[in-house]
């Protein structure tokens, strides 16, 4: 048998070996274009959400302030609502108890005139009290025609 003989130098590539070659310089290429893409592409999405969220806390800042609008309208609205009732009320108050009063006072006339007279005493009274919460002496008061019995002296405490 013959022996082949080692040839050593520069070796002649074998064809399969330059097309992987080839195909892996290609596959590198394409994998840093794909690279590339994709850096950009993150830098933008990174830019796209920071405007959505710019757009997110200026709608949010808008519907505040509208909400605001809201809360004050419907506080007027119910300030409002509230004095009608209250108007209503006090004028069917009124025109329901007038009549059931003017019953009550023509029935007997001299119930206004002791009233006014009850009225007039008790004012009296408040002037005399007020005049011996400020002085020592009682001032002189005018005696009026009492339409009650005379009261009797409290009874003596020295014992």
């Amino acid at each position: 048998m013959a022996k082949k003989k080692a040839v050593r130098g520069k070796a002649k590539p074998s064809p399969i070996r330059s097309h992987l070659q080839g195909n892996l310089k290609k596959f590198q290429r394409d994998a840093e274009a794909v690279l590339s893409k994709a850096r950009k592409q993150t830098a933008r999405l990174g830019q796209d959400q920071q405007r959505a969220l710019q757009q997110v806390v200026t709608e949010a800042k808008r519907l505040h302030g509208d909400f605001e609008k809201v809360v004050k309208q419907t506080s007027k609205d119910l300030e409002s609502r509230s004095k009608r009732f209250l108007s209503t009320l006090q004028k069917e108050a009124t025109k329901r108890l007038d009549p059931v009063l003017q019953q009550l006072v023509g029935r007997d006339a001299g119930v206004r005139e002791e009233i006014q007279e009850l009225s007039r005493r008790v004012q009296e009274l408040e002037q005399l009290v007020k005049g011996h919460s400020h002085t020592e002496t009682p001032a002189a008061v005018p005696e009026q025609p009492s339409l009650s019995p005379p009261e009797a002296p409290p009874p003596s405490t020295d014992e």
